[in-house]
This record gives C-alpha cells, structure tokens and sequence, in this order.
C-alpha cells in the first residue's frame, strides 16, 4: 500500500508541471519600497524561435498598495544586446476599487498578461528588466515581482 501510495504522489507531482514553460521567477523588492532604479532582471531561454511565447506580471503586493494600477517599462534583451522597451499599465482593481488578484491575509498576488503571442527574434538567451514607471520615484507596498514565461504555438 505504502509503494502504491508513493508511487501515485510521484505521478501526481510530475504532472502538475506547467507545458511549456520557460521561466518563472519572482524577486523581493526590499521594505517593499520599489525604487525607480532598482530593476529587477530575469534570464529566460529561447529554444526555439519558431513558436511564440507568453509573458505574465508575477506581482505580489501589500493590501495598503496605494494604487489601482502599475505602470512599468519591460525592457527584453536580446542574446545580440539588442533591447526592445514597452511601457505597459496594468490594472489592479476593478471599478470599485476591489483587487482583481488573490487575496490572502494582508496580501494581494497577481499574474497578469504582459505579452501574448510573442515572437522572439532568434534563439538563445534572453533578458526581461522591469522598471517601475510611476509618478513617484518610490512606489510602497510592493513585496515582489517577477515573471512567467510560456512556449506557446507555433509561428507561421
């Protein structure tokens, strides 16, 4: 029974992983006060550029988040050191200012759509910095952020 039993926890743990998936890391942000010069960088791998990919927002934030939204600026480097930068905002709330993420004690997190369908120009390895752009130079209540990363169809 104790081999059945193992044997089953072991299936289950090996199919819960995520097809297709090429990233997904989150960093601290430091007294959870996002300064607009600390810009957190992920390395992800591109195996093969014939497929799009899909990026998410990881975002895990206080509930005494000031904000009903973040601005950001994503910038993706290329392995050649060429970097594309795209401002995005995302919505936190919705109109009556409850969180549209998943509330748990004094914390909201987040996984929001950055980029779908990407395609990414070549193969190899990639960077995704992302610099808070909001009217404050500090932003408070931002306990960490990251990304996910998903090989998705392919390009034609």
């Amino acid at each position: 029974m104790s081999r059945t039993f193992f044997a089953g926890l072991l299936i289950l743990l090996f199919s819960c992983t995520e097809e297709g998936k090429v990233a997904d890391q989150m960093t601290e942000i430091p007294l959870s006060k996002w300064n607009y010069n600390q810009i957190p960088d992920f390395a992800f791998n591109v195996k093969d550029a014939s497929k799009y990919h899909d990026f998410f927002l990881k975002l895990r934030i206080q509930k005494s988040y000031p904000y009903e939204n973040l601005y950001l600026l994503a910038h993706i480097r290329n392995p050649n050191g060429k970097v594309a930068t795209q401002r995005i905002n995302f919505t936190l709330t919705d109109q009556e200012g409850k969180p549209l993420g998943r509330t748990s004690g004094n914390y909201i997190s987040y996984e929001l759509p950055m980029f779908k369908n990407k395609k990414m120009d070549g193969s190899g390895q990639f960077f995704i910095s992302l610099e808070q752009n909001m009217r404050d130079s500090v932003v408070f209540g931002v306990e960490s952020i990251g990304v996910k990363i998903k090989e998705g169809t392919p390009v034609f």
